[in-house]
């Protein structure tokens, strides 16, 4: 009876060596199909605090986490990381339709998010939030630290239900209740505000807004001018704020820039024949980034008087790359230069006229005044 108990154990034996060579040989192989299939440090990193953390943490608000600590270490003020919700909301807003208040969001250079224009007749026009009004919190969740992509989330919502925001403004608190709302373009509004003298502001370039422009052009008569109103205008898309350039520049340079180890970008206008009548632009210290691109060059192509404060100085180009999984990164990749090469990024640009704000339309239209007196009608395709 012995021998039978002998063989037992033996086989116990060979078979825990055999369940330890197998583990071995499992972590080996293991390890190299983590090299061959490229697993990064940052996922390991990941697998690993999921399988230890008792929090029960949510695997993409970790991959989240560390793709903001990658951006913010590339000491990019304007980089961005959109998630898959947020980059289709990104997307809406673009296009100029999206629900919720109406506001663009950006960070300052002190990294606080602040309000980077708000849509007119919006919601959050009705309960009187502002230009550079910064953000404290949203429904009681701070903003401090936090990404763009995540502030805009926030404001997101269904049609009618509401968000609160706490602000500041010139360092004195407030809170406002605001009920969203479906918000549909809207960036560009226009009127006859005399005779023969067309009024259109532009609060956002949005991917429609071209076609808005030459539509308000082609309804308004305006031999004797046309007032463009960039102010607390934040940007948007480039290639809208070139189209409307072109719309009023013959054929020549808007905007370049220079990408590392590439050839430089230069946009240009291609129309050989531009609405001709006289023209001046409002810009104010919030006028941003595809803004300031459109007035330098309506500026140093002398197609246009800018009227005034000097604007925002964000002249550098961000591209957006989308990833595997329909998110997005946003990030620098150049600096934008006027058709003469003067850099716009933290300089902005200078108006011909300085005027406050209180006074800018009424100054453009003594301007408007003078430059059709002066105009000889050469050439003007203006109704």
């Amino acid at each position: 009876m012995r021998r039978p108990e002998f063989l037992t154990e033996n086989r116990k034996t060979v078979l825990a060596g055999t369940i330890a060579l197998a583990v071995i040989l499992a972590f080996f192989v293991g390890n190299l199909v983590g090299r061959s299939s490229n697993k990064s440090v940052i996922d390991d990193s990941i697998s690993q605090v999921l399988m230890h953390d008792s929090k029960k943490l949510n695997k993409s608000e970790l991959e989240r986490a560390a793709i903001e600590a990658i951006l913010k270490s590339t000491g990019d003020q304007w980089a961005n990381y959109f998630p898959t919700k947020s980059a289709q909301e990104f997307t809406r807003t673009l296009a100029g339709r999206f629900s919720g208040i109406g506001l663009w969001l950006r960070k300052n250079r002190s990294g606080a998010i602040e309000i980077s224009s708000v849509q007119p007749k919006s919601p959050a026009a009705s309960v009187g939030l502002k230009t550079l009004d910064v953000i404290n919190k949203i429904n009681g969740q701070s903003m401090n630290g936090v990404s763009v992509a995540t502030a805009v989330g926030a404001l997101r919502g269904e049609p009618g239900t509401q968000v609160t925001i706490d602000f500041e403004r010139n360092q004195n608190p407030g809170r406002v209740s605001v009920q969203r709302a479906a918000v549909l373009n809207g960036d560009v509004i226009a009127t006859q505000i005399a005779p023969k003298i067309v009024y259109i502001q532009i609060s956002a370039f949005s991917s429609s807004v071209s076609s808005e422009v030459a539509r308000a052009l082609y309804k308004y008569p305006h031999s004797k001018g046309v007032i463009l109103d960039l102010r607390d205008n934040p940007g948007g898309l480039i290639d809208q704020a070139s189209s409307v350039a072109s719309q009023f520049l013959s054929e020549g340079p808007i905007v370049s820039y220079s990408r590392r180890n590439q050839s430089d970008v230069v946009l240009t206008s291609n129309n050989t024949s531009p609405d001709l009548a006289p023209m001046t632009v409002l810009i104010n210290r919030s006028t941003a980034s595809a803004a300031e691109v459109l007035t330098g060059a309506l500026q140093d192509r002398n197609r246009s008087v800018i009227l005034g404060e000097n604007s925002y100085g964000k002249g550098t180009v961000q591209e957006i790359s989308t990833l595997f999984d329909g998110s997005k990164i946003e990030i620098t990749v150049g600096k934008y230069r006027t058709p003469s090469g003067q850099i716009i990024d933290q300089v902005g640009i200078t108006p011909d006229l300085l005027v406050s704000e209180d006074q800018e339309i009424s100054k453009a239209l003594q301007v408007l005044g003078g430059l059709a007196a002066l105009d000889t009608g050469k050439g003007n395709s203006s109704k």
